[in-house]
């Protein structure tokens, strides 16, 4: 495929409506830590993903060095190849998973930490995603089936996502671009709604007080790393990419990584400073009362009236829809890391690696394997502050930490420039990005269990 879709891939993996929690979080931390975390979380999810690249790159030398077949198996077991490639070791290229990559570079203690966070995150998100789902036709419709009302609209989502989990990328390209755009539309209303409520009205609600200066900053740092967060579908989103040259993927994840933090400033600071201290945890649900009519026009004026009811419950359902397109992604790339665990211990029981494929029904019943468990768990709890919260401690460690191990071990075993290589993930910037990865997961876990002076 062609790179913008890419980069409209890139952003559908993070903006899974996960990011309609940074006002609140913007709120609690005062704008201007939202919008400084935002920024630098953007730089360093480049840097993480760069990092990734450069590892791949050195795992396809490993691979042609020890003839490991195209497409098959895993790298559990492979020695790691000295020296810089030759010609023929760069014409056979194999698309690596992240689980194959931490075996490979980080050994067999590195892969089960990476699958445990994966697993943590990728439930959470789903989890979330489900939740959202609910929430929102619940907000609309109501308790049209009763008590269970919410169960029932969990289980409609579950209907529609788990068929789409089951389908390859390359398969979903027109249903992720036009929900995009879609996305893009809500995130302007938005935008734009509220900013005509501030200039004409002022804000709803003031912003909250804090007990000090830093009071919500380490409860802040996990929610938009959760919104940035798309580094363990790197391999996925990359492996059906037409590159004009190498570096073209790296301009991709710059791309998409500077449009989101755009995105996110542009709509979660109005937002924060509308709603101030009653912003609720997912913004949307906020414009579930939305009524407002611009000064100098009559309130009692039908067409305003409509104009207003229109962008308002557009904003509340729209969440809905969207995450029916991010929730397979997360499934698709949950699945196959399970399944390549899965045929790299299968291969470690053989001593040998499987030169094939997976089939479709193995593909298939990884991806439902990844896919049922969130949706009974969103059906029982719905609170989504408090999943993204928790998620995104992992998601923190996923994304920072190991891309950065992972980086400089790959250099140590495989040296020499590679494709994707730049000052972005050199040894440096891959230290460093591990190191602000450990203390802001740290300061993030304390706050969510309640370390008083980081709350």
């Amino acid at each position: 495929m062609h790179p913008m879709f890419a980069v409209v891939f890139a952003l559908n993996y993070m903006m899974g409506s996960g990011y309609l929690t940074l006002p609140k979080a913007y709120a609690d931390a005062g704008l201007y830590w939202g919008i400084g975390m935002t920024l630098f979380m953007a730089v360093g999810a480049t840097v993480s993903a760069e990092c990734i690249l450069d590892a791949m790159d050195r795992a396809e030398w490993v691979s042609a060095a020890r003839g490991h077949p195209p497409r098959g198996g895993s790298f559990y077991h492979l020695a790691s190849a000295a020296g810089a490639p030759s010609r023929q070791q760069r014409a056979n290229p194999r698309p690596a998973q992240l689980p194959d990559l931490c075996a490979l570079f980080l050994g067999a203690g590195g892969n089960a930490a990476y699958l445990f966070m994966l697993a943590s995150f990728m439930l959470g998100s789903m989890w979330c995603y489900a939740a959202i789902f609910g929430a929102a036709i619940k907000t609309h419709l109501g308790d049209v089936f009763g008590p269970n009302s919410y169960a029932w609209y969990v289980g409609v989502f579950a209907a529609v996502v788990v068929p789409l989990s089951l389908k390859d990328l390359a398969d979903q390209k027109a249903v992720q671009s036009a929900l995009a755009f879609g996305r893009q539309i809500m995130l302007i209303a938005m935008i734009i709604s509220s900013a005509l409520c501030l200039a004409h009205a002022g804000p709803v609600e003031a912003m909250p007080e804090r007990d000090s200066p830093f009071s919500g900053v380490a409860a802040l740092a996990p929610i938009v790393a959760f919104s940035f967060t798309l580094h363990h579908s790197v391999p996925q989103i990359v492996a059906p990419v037409k590159a004009a040259t190498p570096f073209t993927l790296n301009r991709v994840f710059r791309s998409a990584f500077a449009s989101a933090a755009c995105i996110y400033v542009g709509f979660a600071a109005p937002v924060s400073l509308l709603f101030g201290r009653a912003t609720r945890a997912a913004a949307n649900l906020d414009w579930a009362t939305y009524h407002h009519v611009p000064n100098g026009a009559d309130p009692r004026d039908r067409y305003w009236v409509l104009i207003a009811s229109g962008v308002a419950k557009f904003i509340v359902l729209y969440p809905a829809l969207n995450v029916v397109a991010t929730y397979p992604l997360n499934a698709i790339t949950f699945g196959d890391a399970l399944m390549a665990t899965y045929r790299s211990w299968c291969g470690a029981r053989v001593g040998g690696v499987n030169p094939l494929p997976p089939s479709r029904s193995q593909t298939s019943a990884f991806r439902l394997l990844a896919a049922i468990p969130p949706l009974a768990g969103a059906a029982l709890v719905s609170d989504i502050s408090a999943i993204t919260g928790v998620t995104g401690c992992f998601g923190l460690a996923m994304c920072a930490i190991v891309p950065g191990l992972l980086a400089r071990a790959a250099k140590r075993a495989a040296p020499g420039p590679t494709p994707h290589g730049s000052c972005l993930n050199g040894p440096a910037a891959a230290l460093g990005l591990s190191l602000c990865g450990a203390v802001l997961t740290l300061t993030a876990l304390g706050a969510a269990v309640g370390v008083p002076f980081l709350m």
